[in-house]
């Protein structure tokens, strides 16, 4: 791109670093709690969520129809999760 040809968008900036880097587990969190408001429309809490970074795993500590609720709709969710954070930062399973 020669200068004076066009704007680049911020976002293009940071493309190579979101490449690179994995959200961190405090992020993944609290992103899987936004998703599961907008999609099941079910409040969590932090504290009801855990996260392993290594296996990219999920875990709910939630009253069992809660859990059931969010299990149903796991793939959706899931897909939302890699919209959100990226396929590499994204976690790849809910139990």
């Amino acid at each position: 791109m020669a200068r004076g040809e066009g704007i680049k968008k911020i976002s293009d900036l940071f493309a190579s670093y979101k490449k690179r880097f994995k959200a961190p587990q405090k992020s993944v969190i609290l992103a899987f709690v936004e998703v599961v408001r907008d999609v099941c429309e079910i409040n969590l809490k932090e504290s009801e969520v855990s996260y392993t970074p290594s296996s990219r795993t999920l875990a709910l500590r939630a009253p069992g129809q809660i859990k059931s609720e969010i299990l149903f709709q796991k793939e959706e969710i899931l897909l939302h999760m890699k919209g959100r954070l990226g396929v590499q930062s994204a976690p790849t399973n809910i139990l």
